[in-house]
């Protein structure tokens, strides 16, 4: 049975159904947020190790949501923040290992495979996907909110905390990268 946020949010403030409400945030955001966190972190196992301490942080918090914005959208402004912190403590160890790499055989293969004039919807779909990718975590974030979750600017921007100016400036950048991306490739 899905409930109404509110409705979520008064079990969650009765120390006898706080267990209870937070199992209905769980049923109903798990598998938004766990995807939120995939698109920032890109591992499934470093996903599911944010999405616990984003739970985590839910039940310590949920007390003091003082019902401001959208109940989901301090549930994404928890998700976002624990996302990134998540990432700028592996942020060194990525560059380094980066830096030292050598092109793979996977990556040496990728151009290749769209040399052909022509593509199928899946080859399409991958090359897009291949050019999201490629977008600065953040770019990627804010077009997959706009893009994908059809969110409203003001929405995202008390989800990442930046300007709605930024966002939509972040946004335009983002199609222009992957539109530039797929017209190379």
């Amino acid at each position: 049975m899905k409930l109404e946020d509110d409705k979520i949010v008064i079990m969650c403030k009765d120390p006898g159904q706080m267990e209870l409400g937070i199992r209905h945030l769980i049923v109903q955001y798990k598998e938004k947020l766990y995807w939120q966190i995939k698109r920032i972190v890109e591992h499934h196992d470093d996903a599911e190790e944010v999405l616990q301490n984003v739970w985590i942080k839910i039940w310590q918090n949920i007390g003091g949501f003082k019902g401001e914005s959208a109940l989901s959208t301090w549930i994404y402004r928890i998700t976002y923040n624990e996302s990134i912190s998540y990432i700028q403590g592996r942020k060194k160890q990525k560059l380094a290992d980066w830096e030292t790499s050598e092109p793979t055989v996977e990556s040496q293969s990728e151009d290749k495979m769209f040399s052909h004039e022509l593509y199928d919807k899946e080859e399409v779909l991958k090359k897009i996907e291949l050019a999201v990718e490629k977008l600065p975590h953040k770019q990627k974030l804010i077009f997959h909110y706009r893009y994908n979750e059809e969110l409203p600017y003001n929405q995202i921007a008390e989800i990442t905390g930046t300007s709605e100016g930024a966002l939509k400036a972040s946004f335009h950048h983002a199609v222009k990268k992957i539109e530039e991306f797929i017209k190379k490739n």
